[in-house]
């Protein structure tokens, strides 16, 4: 009852304001651009023409006419209104305008505009795009586009994949038990932030910390639990996340890899890609029109390998950020390494070319194959767990 309550946009009258606040997002959007904007209402979007160019950071002034948002598909069959929803707004300003007052606020949007400039001005193409993804959470539109061809595009979104990798770098460098739960704890938070506070990222974070808070209390960790919790903690903060594909493929895949725990068999996690790519296929091409085959396969190699990467990446690209004479040369490393990795990526593709279409039955298929390995990490029996949810997943289906 409490979450349907919260489900209900805030109903207001179509008014014009004037208001100034901080940019806490910057995006180009369709044919113009938009920015989130945090100010005394509430967080407001805002969109304006493409000329009108405001950093994170940055004190603005708009005006315009403050609709409410009313959650309906488009005609392409994107919901603006959940979208943003789900990232806490208030309403929409939708031909507005506005002007600089003059400032820069100095809080952690600030830090992420001085560190997404100097990657703009100082690192190669291949570079520029992952550090931006994995650093601060923004998409390359290029690049997202030659991940999307792979199957990869997971690897630009801030997930359960990097959160871990800072956590493991973290507890490398922290020998220390005592102190290494509290001090992980703080900087994966502060990584967080730094990297936008996406849904999947928070979902890594909650998880991680309900697995630490286990392991302080001396409790032996359950994986499905601890995805489970972070999950519906979540939700119960902002009902909104249910709706937003980035929460539910990142919940999917997270569950169904969870339910691997406690097995050692290396063909297990060899059809791991196989079976995140069935679990997650049907909201993919939903929303995309189709999915790849070649993801498949690529994932094998892409998940261990931008384990990796992404962390020697970062230690490349540091000498350029810091101004270090030579600097770039070492960047160009990290540069040719992501172009090798897209020559094998784009191999893949050319050998398996084929995409595969939304239809119900991938979708239920997807349902009954992720809520089969859930069910057995949970401790069901086999023949429970398939029985159980092929009867869900034929019931939605039919629905």
């Amino acid at each position: 009852v409490l979450m349907l309550s919260r489900l209900e946009p805030e109903r207001f009258e179509p008014r014009r304001i004037s208001t100034e606040g901080t940019v806490i997002r910057e995006r180009s959007w369709g044919r113009g651009r938009v920015i989130l904007l945090d100010s005394p209402p509430g967080k407001l979007v805002v969109h304006l023409f493409p000329s009108a160019l405001f950093r994170e950071g940055e004190k603005v002034e708009v005006q315009g006419v403050l609709d409410p948002f009313l959650p309906e598909p488009g005609s392409d069959g994107f919901d603006e209104g959940t979208y943003w929803l789900a990232r806490g707004a208030l309403g929409i300003i939708r031909h507005g305008t506005g002007r600089s007052a003059g400032e820069m606020s100095m809080g952690i949007s600030r830090w992420r505009e001085l560190v997404r400039e100097r990657i703009l001005r100082r690192m190669p193409p291949m570079m520029r795009g992952h550090l931006l993804a994995a650093w601060l959470g923004d998409r390359d539109p290029d690049l997202a586009l030659r991940h999307s061809s792979w199957g990869t595009s997971h690897v630009l979104a801030v997930s359960g994949l990097h959160v871990g990798i800072v956590v493991m770098i973290l507890f490398a460098l922290l020998p220390v038990r005592f102190f290494r739960l509290g001090i992980s704890s703080l900087f994966m938070w502060l990584y967080i932030l730094f990297a936008g506070a996406s849904s999947s990222s928070l979902r890594a974070g909650l998880m991680i910390q309900t697995g630490f808070s286990g392991k302080w209390k001396g409790r032996p960790l359950q994986a499905v639990n601890t995805v489970s919790v972070a999950g519906l903690l979540l939700i119960f903060w902002r009902p909104w996340l249910f709706w937003d594909l980035g929460w539910r493929l990142s919940m999917t895949a997270a569950l169904v890899l969870s339910s691997f725990q406690g097995t050692r068999s290396w063909k297990v996690w060899i059809l791991a890609p196989l079976l995140l790519w069935v679990s997650t296929a049907g909201m993919v091409s939903e929303a995309f029109g189709m999915v790849p085959v070649a993801g498949i396969v690529i994932n094998v190699i892409a998940v261990p390998l931008f384990g990796l990467l992404l962390p020697g990446a970062s230690l490349l690209a540091l000498p350029a950020l810091l101004g270090v004479p030579g600097g770039v040369i070492v960047a160009w490393t990290g540069e040719m390494l992501f172009r090798a990795w897209e020559i094998f990526a784009d191999g893949i593709v050319f050998l398996l070319p084929w995409h595969v279409p939304y239809s119900a039955g991938l979708s239920a298929a997807g349902m009954a194959a992720a809520l089969c390995f859930v069910l057995r990490g949970a401790g069901f029996r086999w023949f429970s767990a398939v029985l159980f949810s092929g009867v869900i997943s034929l019931f939605f289906m039919v629905l």
